[in-house]
C-alpha cells in the first residue's frame, strides 16, 4: 500500500499466523493494513509447536512483506514469559523465549519485538527493575541489533509495576545498550492505569513526559485500542475505536498531530461480531483526514 507524508501515520493491526506465518500478511492486506503485528507462536504456549519456521516459510513471508511494504512489522512476545519473575526457572525460561523471538525477528526482518515488563510478585519495584534490566543485558551479550526491544505499558488492578511511564523509562536508562530499547504505548492500558488520554491535552502531557525523560523517538509503536474499562479502573479490556471510554478525540489527535506521524499504529481491538479491523482502520483513516 503506497504511503506519502500526507497519509501518515501508518496504521495496521495484529494478525493471525494460522496456516502459515506469511498468511498474516495476506490478512493484513485484506484488512487494508499499512503495518503489522504478529505472534510467532501460540501466545499461551512456551514452544513454537507447529509454527516452527523453515526456509520456505521465511521466504514466503519476506517476499510478501516486501510487496506489501510492511517494513515495520512487530513481533509480540507470548503471554507466559515474565521478565520480572523472582522464580529462577520461569525467569530464565522467559529470557530464552525473548532471545528466540529476537532471533526470529532477524530471520523475518521485523525491526521490533514487544514485551511487557512482567510481575515481580511480592518483590519490590527495585527488584523488578534489576530483573528486567538483567534480562535485556544478557541478550545484549549475544545479539539484539538490528532488532529493537519495545517495552509495553501494562495495567492490572492489583499490580503497580509496569503501569507507569517511569517504569519503562527507568529500564531504558539503566540497560547497557539503551539505543536498542524503546517503547510501545498502549492507549487502553494507559487510560485504565490513570492517564486521562481521552483529553488531547493530557495525551500530549504523556508524550511531553516521555520526551523529557528519554526522548519521544523512543516510542516506535502505539497500540491504538479504545477501553471498555473506566479511567484508572485497572481493567484491561480493549474496545473498538470510538465505542469505549476513551472516545474519538484521542485517536483523532494521534492521527493528525505531527508529533505522531513517524509512529506505527497497531490495532488490538476485539475479534467479535460488532465490527472488524478493516472497519476500525477505515474510521482511523477518516480521522487522519478530518
Amino acid at each position: 500500500m503506497s504511503m506519502d507524508n500526507n497519509t501518515l501515520p501508518r496504521i495496521g493491526a495484529h494478525k493471525s499466523i494460522a496456516n502459515g506465518i506469511d498468511k498474516a500478511i495476506d490478512r493484513g492486506l485484506q484488512s487494508t493494513c499499512e503495518c503489522l503485528q504478529i505472534f510467532t507462536r501460540p501466545p499461551r504456549r512456551w514452544d513454537a509447536g507447529k509454527t516452527t519456521l523453515n526456509d520456505k516459510q521465511v521466504g514466503y513471508f519476506l517476499n510478501k512483506s516486501k510487496k506489501a511494504n510492511y517494513f515495520d512489522t512487530a513481533i509480540h512476545m507470548p503471554y507466559l514469559p515474565n521478565l520480572s519473575s523472582p522464580e529462577e526457572n520461569l525467569y530464565y525460561r522467559s529470557i530464552k523465549v525473548l532471545q528466540e523471538e529476537i532471533n526470529t525477528s532477524h530471520l523475518l526482518k521485523c525491526p521490533y519485538v514487544i514485551t511487557h515488563l512482567g510481575s515481580p510478585k511480592l518483590e519490590t519495584r527495585k527488584f523488578a527493575v534489576k530483573r528486567v534490566v538483567n534480562a535485556i543485558n544478557k541478550i545484549s551479550e549475544t545479539q539484539i541489533s538490528p532488532t529493537m526491544i519495545l517495552l509495553e505499558n501494562s495495567t492490572a488492578k492489583k499490580r503497580e509495576w509496569g503501569k507507569k511511564i517511569e517504569d519503562l523509562v527507568e529500564v531504558i536508562n539503566t540497560v547497557d545498550s539503551p539505543q536498542l530499547v524503546g517503547i510501545c504505548l498502549d492507549t487502553a492500558h494507559a487510560y485504565a492505569s490513570g492517564y486521562e488520554i481521552s483529553i488531547p491535552e493530557t495525551l500530549h502531557e504523556v508524550f511531553d513526559q516521555i520526551d523529557s525523560l528519554v526522548g519521544t523517538d523512543k516510542v516506535r509503536i502505539i497500540h491504538v485500542n479504545d477501553s471498555k474499562g473506566q479511567h484508572n479502573s485497572g481493567i484491561d479490556h480493549h474496545e473498538h475505536i470510538g465505542r469505549g471510554n476513551i472516545g474519538l478525540e484521542c485517536f483523532r489527535e494521534l492521527m493528525q498531530h505531527p508529533r505522531f506521524k513517524k509512529i506505527s499504529m497497531i490495532l488490538e481491538t476485539p475479534k467479535d461480531n460488532q465490527t472488524n479491523d478493516k472497519d476500525n482502520l477505515t474510521l482511523l483513516r477518516s480521522l487522519r483526514k478530518n
